[in-house]
C-alpha cells in the first residue's frame, strides 16, 4: 500500500479526492481483515466484523458519491465531513497498532471550505458577544 506525498494536507472537506477515500477504505479494509481472520466466521466477533466491514465500504461507498457532486448542498458538504471523520476515527486506531504513523494522509476535517469555517467562526462570536438569550436578559 502506498501512501499519498505527506506534504500534501488535508485541511478541509473539499481537499478530500477519490484517491484518498480508496487509500482511507483500503487501510482499513486490510486492518478489518486481518481481524477478521483471526475471529473466523462463527459467533458474535464475527458478526461484528463483517458489521464493521460493511459501514465502512458503505461510508467510503457514500464519500465517493458525494465527492462526484459538482457544487454540494450544506447537507451533502456536512456529509462529507461526518463520513470522512467516521472513517479517519476508525482508522486512527490501527494507527497505533503497528507503531504510530505521524505521516498518515487522513487528517481531522472539520469544515467543507474555509468560507464556512470564518462563517461558523462569526457565528461563535456573535453567541459569545451577545448570549443566548439577549431578547430576555438571561
Amino acid at each position: 500500500m502506498t501512501n499519498p506525498p505527506s506534504e500534501r494536507t488535508l485541511t478541509y472537506a473539499e481537499d478530500i479526492r477519490p484517491e484518498d477515500v480508496r487509500a482511507l477504505e483500503t487501510f482499513l479494509n486490510v486492518r478489518l481483515g486481518r481481524v477478521y481472520e483471526e475471529v473466523g466466521e462463527a459467533g458474535e466477533t464475527s458478526f461484528a466484523m463483517r458489521s464493521l466491514l460493511i459501514l465502512v465500504c458503505d461510508s467510503a461507498g457514500l464519500l465517493y458519491t458525494l465527492l462526484a457532486v459538482e457544487r454540494p448542498q450544506t447537507w451533502q458538504r456536512a456529509a462529507i465531513v461526518r463520513e470522512w471523520q467516521r472513517l479517519r476515527s476508525t482508522a486512527r486506531e490501527f494507527n497505533h497498532c503497528e507503531g504510530y504513523d505521524h505521516d498518515r494522509w487522513w487528517n481531522q476535517v472539520r469544515h467543507f471550505d474555509a468560507s464556512g469555517e470564518t462563517a461558523e467562526q462569526g457565528r461563535i462570536r456573535r453567541f459569545a458577544d451577545v448570549g443566548p438569550h439577549p431578547e430576555t436578559g438571561h
